[in-house]
C-alpha cells in the first residue's frame, strides 16, 4: 500500500513542470525564470528542457508590495519573571510546613 502511494506521488511530481526562460539584461547578467523576461532584457532560447515545478523559483522584477499591517505597532512582548533564590527558598519552606500540617492532621484523624 505504501509503495503504491509513493509511486503515485512520484508520478504526479513528474507531470508538474514549468518552462524555463533565460533572460539576459544589457550588462550580461543571466536570469532563469518561469515567467516572462522583465523589461530591458532579452529572452534567449538554449533549448532548456522542462524542469519540475519544485526546482523552479519565481523571481519578481519589482519589489513585493508592503502589507498595510506592516507599520502598525506591535504588542509588547511579556517579560519573563525571574525568581531569585530567596523566593524559591521561602516557597519551599512554606510547602514543607503545609506538608507537616497535613501529616499531623492525618495522624490525629486516624486516632
Amino acid at each position: 500500500m505504501k509503495f503504491i502511494l509513493c509511486a503515485a506521488l512520484v508520478a504526479m511530481t513528474g507531470v508538474a513542470g514549468a518552462a524555463v526562460n533565460r533572460c539576459v539584461d544589457a550588462e550580461g547578467h543571466v536570469l532563469l525564470t518561469d515567467v516572462d523576461c522583465p523589461q530591458g532584457s532579452r529572452a534567449e532560447d538554449d533549448n532548456i528542457e522542462r524542469v519540475p515545478a519544485a526546482m523552479t523559483t519565481s523571481v519578481a522584477s519589482a519589489p513585493a508590495p508592503r502589507s498595510r499591517w506592516a507599520d502598525l505597532p506591535r504588542a509588547q512582548a511579556r517579560k519573563t519573571v525571574g525568581t531569585d533564590v530567596a523566593t524559591l527558598q521561602a516557597a519551599r519552606q512554606s510547602l514543607t510546613m503545609e506538608d507537616e500540617l497535613r501529616k499531623q492532621r492525618r495522624l490525629v484523624s486516624a486516632r
